[in-house]
Parts: C-alpha cells; sequence; structure tokens
C-alpha cells in the first residue's frame, strides 16, 4: 500500500493495514449502542512508529503489574486500538518518545523492553531484523 506525502510529491511506501477485531461501542453491554442502536461502523488507519505503538499500549496497559511478555496478539492489538480511541493519534505521537527517554531508568527498563517485545510480536512487519 502507498500513499502520498502531506505536500503530495513523495510516495510513502505503508506496510499493510493490521484487521482489527475490537469495535469500540459494541463491546460491552454497558455500550450506548446497546442501548440506542448502531447507526454507523467507521473505521480509522493511523500510521504508526514502533515507539507509537509501544506508547499506546503502556498507556493503556502500563498501570498492570502483568508481564507483557505473556499478552497474546489480540490483547496487544485491542490495547493499541483502546489506546487510540481514547487519547487520540496526536498525543500519542506527540508522547512517542516517552518509553525510550525512561530506558535509562533501572526500575523500568526490563518492562519498557518487553512491551517492546510485546510490540513485535503484535505487528511483526515493524519489528526489527536479527537479534535485538
Amino acid at each position: 500500500m502507498t500513499t502520498l506525502s502531506y505536500t503530495e510529491t513523495q510516495p510513502v511506501a505503508l506496510p499493510p493495514a493490521v484487521p482489527t477485531d475490537y469495535i469500540f461501542g459494541v463491546s460491552d453491554p454497558d455500550d450506548a449502542c446497546f442501548r440506542e442502536g448502531v447507526h454507523a461502523v467507521v473505521t480509522l488507519k493511523v500510521a504508526m512508529t514502533r515507539d507509537m505503538l509501544a506508547v499506546a499500549l503502556n498507556l493503556n496497559s502500563g498501570a498492570s503489574e502483568e508481564d507483557p511478555d505473556t499478552w497474546d496478539v489480540p490483547y496487544i492489538r485491542e490495547s493499541v486500538e483502546l489506546a487510540l480511541h481514547c487519547d487520540g493519534p496526536f498525543t500519542i505521537q506527540q508522547d512517542g518518545g516517552l518509553l525510550l527517554d525512561a530506558m535509562g531508568d533501572e526500575s523500568v527498563r526490563a518492562y519498557i523492553q518487553a512491551t517492546y517485545r510485546a510490540i513485535d510480536r503484535a505487528y511483526p512487519h515493524l519489528a526489527p531484523k536479527g537479534n535485538h
């Protein structure tokens, strides 16, 4: 898949879009769509860097005391999508470097590295090649 850049002068190669199973609004019986009915399902595609994906995962799941190495791919992708819904792509983009900045803190380094490994499992197209 390709698209044109903001100035529409340079084509940008994009990885294939990742399908979603999570649909906000009908995932919980308390959602408004169960009471009022679904009028439309809107699909939003967001191009994200590896750092943005890790921040989104951390925003939604970072407060848990679970090990990110135990999370399965559907859970990781759902967490990223939920963070996009709640925090928005612009906030996630602004915070994109926060986890890398925190890598200097020995107390959270292993957790952050596990978060990146989780992202690499869920979005292997972006995973670094080789033994990193």
